[in-house]
């Protein structure tokens, strides 16, 4: 038995007691359960610019100047999921449709109907749609949520909810958690197989198969 949602402190008064390695509790799934992870596979090709995968293929590098651009192992076309991701640099993250074609330096390029986030910034469809909003720092956890159904992202900094954007994504389109990396940046993505550091919003699941997230 899976639990699709974690509970807020509120909701569940054991939770502190319950937390795994420090971080939230968790639902260990079912015995076939697969958590998301990054994909080594499903990745910027151009001019080689693979992305270097380390940490059980959770976190991201560069190692060049040079963007390289990755998506997650597993991704969605409906509901409300969360992950949270450890930042070092001024890397972007977000989540784009399967559809677009993964041999771009960096998901915010041309005409791509993904959703990327840096600097307190937003861009959409390849246009800037938002900025001046509270930026991260290095070690940071940022908690992303995603509604697929509206295409509306929220961003939480170190549990804190920060803003969010209401794009027109569409719900029909597979898509998955998406990111680029730069030169010395580096992105560790928690997907929450270890636990969270922060509770999720109530409703938002956890990326992995018993919740309903799929490879395509």
């Amino acid at each position: 038995m899976s639990i699709l949602w974690y509970p807020t402190p509120k909701q569940s008064p054991l939770l502190g007691s319950l937390g795994l390695g420090g971080g939230i509790a968790r639902a260990r799934g079912s015995a076939g359960n697969v958590w998301a992870t990054l994909s080594s596979a499903d990745a910027d090709t151009k001019d080689n610019y693979v992305p270097t995968l380390s940490n059980g293929n959770l976190t991201a590098a560069a190692g060049s100047s040079v963007w390289h651009h990755g998506r997650a192992t597993h991704g969605f076309t409906t509901g409300k999921w969360y992950w949270e991701i450890t930042n070092n640099g001024n890397a972007m993250i977000g989540v784009e449709p399967t559809s677009e074609d993964i041999d771009r330096q960096y998901f915010n390029e041309g005409t791509t109907a993904g959703m990327a986030t840096r600097d307190g910034r937003v861009w959409f469809g390849g246009t800037e749609v938002l900025s001046g909003q509270t930026d991260w720092g290095n070690n940071d956890v940022i908690g992303f949520a995603f509604d697929a159904d509206a295409g509306r992202m929220y961003i939480y900094i170190n549990g804190t909810s920060e803003w969010d954007y209401d794009s027109t994504m569409s719900s029909s389109a597979f898509k998955k958690p998406s990111y680029s990396v730069y030169g010395s940046w580096t992105l560790t993505f928690n997907f929450g197989e270890s636990g969270f550091t922060h509770t999720p919003p109530t409703g938002y699941k956890a990326v992995n198969t018993d919740n309903g997230a799929t490879t395509s």
